[in-house]
């Protein structure tokens, strides 16, 4: 069986494969900078915070302020903390840059014009804000804290004092939340109560304390905490900034994990420590001490250990020379490692089996004998009589 294909057909579906093979590839996304509050009401002197969304256009884009009423401050561009003036949006992706706006103390009223500006690959583009000046603006909130930035240590819970302030000319109701990077755990804290909003009068402030608690398990490096404070008509937000330095652990055990041992009194016992970093940051200036029973002495070799890595470890050895008058019987040491900063700390109690020394065992042996042949010779000398 066979059949013909109409002319009309194949005119069709070449002009199709043409198509498909002339057709140009789908455009990239055009680069676009916004904000969600481009419009906003200010007082004079206070300090304007707006986040702003760059998106499209992958790759690095250029940052700058082209359009800026006479007289106002230069504003800033701020990620992660730090001034920045250009920014890395990934394929498909968008990034956050905040604004940090000074609105002169003597502007008039009125309404302003700032036009932002971001440029990739010859592409630009722009932002215009209007940003009103009135002396009886409502609305308006800010955070603060002394501390903004500080060094922690993996796996610690650290506490910042926030200072959340209403200036607005009505009280208003915040919700206050936070993005930590994943696995960190921010709480919100008020005269010691957790707590996920917070009422402000109006020009009026609240101390609130944030809490975050850094993983255990974290490589070393700058971390940002952003915490917001979200109202029907205001927000604030702050950026805490973290340097873990990594966590600091130390092990003080045995190669068999046995924390005991015997010995004998006035004689030097020996007994193999194993000392290792547990932590995520190496352990520098190890030193060690012990604590002894009365007029017990013990010695280390090596007498300090210079650096250990994460999950390195290192066997020292102690000579631990109990009383040469003890009695037999169990005595309970303690032997310690330490950091030359004490970040790292760690101990072991052992507990020693003390034994007499055989040759006091021999004399009270003859001291017996002594005794008994003493007695033997009495009764044989004077039984008699």
């Amino acid at each position: 069986m066979s059949f013909r294909i109409p002319r009309w057909g194949i005119m069709l579906a070449t002009a199709a494969l043409v198509l498909l093979y002339v057709a140009p590839p789908a455009a990239a996304a055009a680069l676009t900078l916004s904000t969600r509050y481009p419009g906003i009401v200010v007082k004079p002197g206070e300090q304007l915070t707006l986040t702003l969304n760059l998106s499209g256009g992958a790759g690095v884009a250029d940052l700058a302020v082209v359009e800026l009423p006479e007289g106002w401050e230069q504003p800033t561009f701020r990620g992660s903390g730090y001034p920045v003036n250009q920014v890395y949006v990934a394929p498909d992706s968008s990034e956050t840059v905040t604004l940090n706006l000074p609105v002169p103390e003597r502007a008039a009223e009125g309404t302003y014009r700032v036009v932002l500006a971001a440029s990739s690959g010859g592409e630009v583009a722009r932002l215009p804000l209007s940003i009103t000046v009135a002396a009886t603006a409502t609305g308006r909130a800010s955070m603060k804290t002394d501390f903004p930035s500080i060094q922690a240590q993996a796996g610690t819970t650290y506490t910042f004092t926030v200072n959340l302030r209403n200036e607005g000319d009505m009280d208003e109701m915040f919700a206050l939340t936070a993005t930590p990077p994943q696995g960190w755990e921010v709480t919100f804290n008020v005269s010691g109560k957790q707590v996920g909003t917070i009422p402000v009068e109006a020009n009026s402030s609240q101390s609130i304390s944030v809490s975050v608690k850094v993983p255990e398990e974290l490589e070393a490096g700058t971390y940002t905490v952003p915490v917001y404070a979200r109202s029907g008509s205001a927000e604030a937000s702050l950026d805490l900034e973290l340097e873990v330095l990594g966590k600091y652990g130390l092990q003080v055990t045995t190669p068999d994990g046995r924390l005991s041992f015997d010995a004998v009194a006035g004689r030097k016992n020996g007994v193999t420590l194993e000392v290792k970093n547990t932590g995520t940051s190496p352990v520098t200036n190890i030193n060690f001490s012990s604590t002894l029973p009365p007029n017990w002495s013990a010695t280390f070799s090596p007498e300090s250990i210079d650096s250990l890595a994460p999950g390195e470890s290192r066997q020292v050895t102690v000579e631990v020379t109990p009383n040469s008058k003890a009695l037999a019987g169990d005595y309970l040491l303690t032997l310690r490692a330490r950091s030359g900063d004490s970040r790292a700390v760690d101990s072991a109690d052992f507990r020693v089996a003390v034994q007499t020394p055989t040759l006091w065992g021999l004399a009270g042996i003859g001291v017996l004998a002594a005794v008994g042949g003493g007695l033997y010779w009495v009764f044989r000398t004077f039984g008699r009589r």
